[in-house]
């Protein structure tokens, strides 16, 4: 845990979730993608301070929050989401989810209805058939949650240092083989389209020039309409660690433009 960032536990439904908190300002909830922790931001978060009060969850089964028993639905980690909400007292945060983060995110707007504003990022937008086609290659990239360098690397555009592998298994490995695949699960389960069609609040969908999910980026703003589409260019599947100044700037600008 840094010693820059104020931290605490919030009860959930799923369990105890601790978060940092950083700035002053309009609320923004960040919440990090699978096998990962606050961690992912830490970057970007010194940018974001300087206009929000900015909370960074560990979801329930990672980081330093409770352990799950059963892997929960995405609509399970928004109510839990829900619940740090309600438990910090924030008023219509705006919501900000990588990857998992993101399908977590849109949940909780569409059925919870307390959003600001939503940012979805690297938000995968597949079909049946291909994750059945993938389900082989996704138990075998969150199966063995130890990864060397060269497969690390092959994730980002930054070098990936001693200091980002270290930590990236660190986490991987608290999370565990069982959960990261629990939350792949989840994420084949949930109704994206559904769920984007019934968001009211502004929204942007945010991308990886050289990431695994940009080629659905169309498809998925069709799903709801008027949300604004940002790619970063040089950045793979975790912006906020690729290009964490572009990544910040893109948040704020549309985050002070969605307000006005």
């Amino acid at each position: 845990m840094s010693d820059t960032y104020a931290a605490g536990r919030v009860s959930t439904r799923l369990g105890e979730v601790a978060y940092v908190r950083a700035g002053q300002g309009p609320s923004l909830v960040l919440l990090h993608g699978n096998g990962h922790s606050w961690h992912e931001f830490s970057d970007a978060i010194p940018a974001l301070a300087q206009h929000f009060d900015v909370v960074a969850w560990d979801m329930p089964g990672h980081g330093d929050s409770t352990d799950v028993a059963v892997p929960p639905s995405i609509e399970s980690y928004a109510g839990a989401l829900a619940d740090l909400v309600a438990g910090l007292g924030l008023v219509r945060p705006a919501i900000l989810g990588s990857s998992v983060g993101a399908f977590i995110a849109a949940s909780y707007a569409a059925d919870h209805g307390a959003a600001s504003a939503v940012v979805l990022e690297e938000m995968q937008f597949r079909s049946r058939d291909f994750w059945a086609a993938a389900w082989t290659r996704v138990v075998g990239m969150f199966g063995e949650p130890v990864q060397t360098l060269e497969a690390v690397q092959a994730r980002f555009k930054r070098t990936v240092d001693a200091d980002l592998l270290s930590r990236w298994n660190r986490e991987r490995t608290r999370a565990g083989a069982a959960a990261m695949i629990g939350v792949m699960a989840a994420i084949r389960d949930f109704d994206v389209a559904g769920t984007l069609s019934r968001l009211e609040a502004p929204c942007l969908l945010l991308f990886g020039e050289a990431g695994p999910t940009v080629d659905r980026a169309e498809a998925l703003a069709g799903t709801r309409p008027g949300a604004v589409v940002g790619v970063i260019p040089e950045a793979g599947h975790f912006i906020s660690l690729d290009q964490p100044a572009a990544f910040a700037a893109a948040v704020i600008g549309f985050l002070q433009a969605s307000s006005t």
